[in-house]
């Protein structure tokens, strides 16, 4: 782990710059492990933070960026300590799938990436979503888990990616789906970023409007006397108002808007089933 707080500081007020004597990769790979510490600044403001300052300064080598993605994927950080709930694990686990759309998303320098190591840690992000159990947004005293938030940032960058299959992107869409109805409280504008990914997905992915429009028409109010389905039915409904409110801001006359809004009206409990 890298622990000098003060040299990590002042890097990072350099926005990266490093001393010649310090090799990028060796101390990308110490300030991964700091992902599992509960202190915030050190994880957050200082080691994930310095990870990106140096991706954006392109300061490793293609084959390092291959070996950061697998590295952020692997049992070890995306799966650490995988299941558990209320502990310090989750950290390592949501700032190892953060660290996915950094690599990913490296603009042209992306396409460089090999195909199936995309669809690899593609199927990676995927099966993470569906395991993870700790959902808290900010931990007090500890800062951001955030692991709903940073998972979609990397459900958007693997889907935009060019080698990520079709079948794949329907996937994602189904994991966003998930997410965005969990049976917990999702209180920390989770919703936004989730159709953030969403909307990025449905226009720039390729994805045909019939898997949207089904995709669309999975989102269902269940039983009202159940309590996750209740929870999970509040968070979908912020879902999509927030997916409404991108495209109505994108463009006014979008002909997704009264496809999203149908979704919505499903949610009314006024409307459609009393209310209670």
């Amino acid at each position: 782990m890298a622990v000098d707080v003060e040299f990590l500081r002042k890097v990072v007020n350099e926005d990266g710059l490093l001393p010649r004597t310090v090799s990028a990769w060796p101390l990308v790979l110490s300030l991964i492990e700091n992902f599992a510490s509960p202190d915030a600044h050190l994880r957050d403001k200082l080691s994930y933070t310095l990870i990106a300052q140096l991706i954006l300064r392109n300061s490793l080598a293609d084959d390092q960026y291959e070996e950061l993605l697998r590295t952020a994927a692997d049992e070890a950080h995306l799966f650490f300590r995988i299941g558990e709930t209320d502990s310090d694990s989750v950290f390592m686990r949501s700032f190892s799938v953060l660290l996915v759309p950094l690599v990913i998303d490296r603009g042209n320098q992306a396409a460089a990436l090999p195909q199936d190591l995309v669809q690899s840690v593609t199927e990676s992000v995927l099966r993470y979503a569906s395991s993870e159990r700790d959902w808290r947004g900010y931990v007090p005293g500890k800062g951001w888990a955030h692991a709903v938030a940073h998972t979609a940032d990397a459900l958007s960058a693997c889907a935009l990616h060019p080698a990520t299959t079709g079948e794949q992107v329907k996937r994602i869409l189904e994991s966003i789906r998930q997410l965005a109805t969990l049976p917990s409280p999702l209180g920390y504008l989770e919703d936004d970023r989730l159709a953030m990914a969403a909307f990025s997905i449905i226009q720039k992915s390729g994805v045909h409007e019939s898997v949207v429009d089904m995709w669309l028409n999975s989102f269902q109010l269940l039983d009202l006397c159940d309590q996750n389905a209740i929870l999970g039915g509040a968070n979908a409904e912020h879902f999509l108002r927030s997916l409404y409110f991108r495209f109505l801001h994108a463009d006014r006359s979008s002909g997704w808007l009264p496809k999203i809004e149908s979704a919505v009206a499903r949610f009314d409990i006024f409307q459609s089933h009393g209310s209670r």
